[in-house]
């Protein structure tokens, strides 16, 4: 992993995600330190995931005609300037919407297109997907611990402008990225006979409860925390280990799915996911939930490793920036708003044990939908499935 496209693949998704280490964690604690309440951040927090349902379709579409080449920089940049407007109007709600939905708007686009990029150039390559995705995992860790002593010495006023400079070099390495030619194939293309296959909505169905029964860690979780007397040193450190677990997934990941199968892998996401908050619901203490974090290495390393395997394999290579799109739209857009939605309604009416319980209970109904789609495809990927 030598090569200036590796580097500037690694070094894009290690500050891209940076700032969602950044970001993620104390997005809840920001909103509340601006005087938002349980259901305020429960609705800004699903805003970001809302945005996901039409943009990346929308930017799918765009860059098979224009290029990721030209969408992704330009994305990037301009989510970085929506993070520095929130701070033209951090005490009211209804500007925090606007600009929330405007900027998540744009950061849509930036991950999807970046994932079918690197899918792309793996293949061609030879590489693996989860030795380049795993420095996002760094990048994240790094920030989740780092924001966290940056935000005991100085305060949450160093949240925005720290997203906003990660992003903008996050944006630079942008510009250096293997990007597929912007047509590789028919000129007029129709996800017809993939969007006819049943198993390809039981699928997306499932991976959307699956990430809504994240909603309530996302906007919750470091609130939850801190309620029980951790300080934001503690609750970066529960994050990062968290990431850590997930990075360590991501390095095995590809010789674990040729090992057990792409159905077991998936399938041992779901239970994990349920069991890990149920026993955050019942926090039993400081040790067995740096334990339960661990299980972050299923709930979201081995469940989107093994869901793009499975997303790239069902879709030609014109259409596949189309289908990652359908992916994240469905899956993180419309379930984890869903779910960020869901949890501020159910923090606010029922507090943190029954909201992580009920978590658990819908991350476990996903197996409804997830164990008849993964039926056997007839072509593709059966090495992995």
């Amino acid at each position: 992993m030598v090569g200036r496209e590796a580097r500037s693949l690694v070094a894009f998704y290690f500050f891209y995600f940076c700032a969602l280490g950044a970001f993620m964690p104390y997005w809840g604690p920001w909103l509340a330190s601006v005087g938002q309440g349980a259901l305020s951040i429960g609705i800004l927090t699903a805003a970001v995931q809302f945005s996901k349902v039409l943009g990346p379709n929308l930017w799918g579409w765009l860059a098979q005609g224009f290029g990721s080449a030209r969408i992704v920089p330009l994305a990037a940049l301009l989510t970085a300037a929506g993070f520095l407007a929130l701070e033209l109007v951090r005490g009211n709600f209804w500007g925090l919407l606007f600009i929330t939905l405007a900027f998540s708007f744009f950061w849509a686009a930036t991950l999807p297109l970046v994932d079918a990029t690197t899918l792309d150039w793996a293949e061609r390559e030879g590489r693996a997907y989860g030795r380049i995705r795993l420095w996002g995992s760094l990048g994240f860790i790094a920030l989740a611990l780092g924001m966290g002593l940056l935000v005991q010495i100085w305060g949450l006023d160093v949240f925005l402008p720290g997203i906003a400079t990660f992003l903008a070099v996050a944006w630079w390495f942008s510009r250096r990225l293997p990007y597929p030619p912007r047509s590789s194939g028919p000129e007029r293309v129709s996800l017809g006979p993939q969007l006819r296959d049943w198993r390809l909505w039981a699928f997306l169905a499932a991976g959307a409860l699956e990430q809504a029964s994240h909603g309530v860690y996302y906007a919750f979780f470091s609130i939850d925390a801190q309620a029980h007397g951790l300080n934001a040193g503690w609750v970066g450190l529960l994050w990062s280990w968290a990431v850590i677990c997930e990075v360590l997934f991501f390095w095995f990941g590809e010789r674990i799915l040729r090992r057990f199968g792409l159905r077991m892998v998936l399938i041992s996401a779901f239970v994990l996911t349920g069991t890990r908050w149920l026993v955050i619901a019942a926090w039993p203490g400081l040790i067995p939930i740096f334990l339960i974090q661990s299980l972050h290495a299923f709930s979201y390393g081995a469940f989107h490793l093994a869901a793009v395997h499975w997303i790239f394999a069902r879709f030609p290579a014109y259409l596949r920036s189309r289908g990652m799109a359908l992916y994240a739209s469905l899956v993180y857009g419309l379930g984890g708003g869903l779910g960020a939605l869901a949890a501020g309604w159910a923090w606010g009416h029922w507090g943190s044990l029954w909201a992580f319980a009920a978590a658990g209970i819908l991350a476990w109904l996903g197996l409804l939908g997830l164990i008849p789609a993964l039926r056997p495809l007839k072509r593709g990927v059966a090495a992995i499935i």
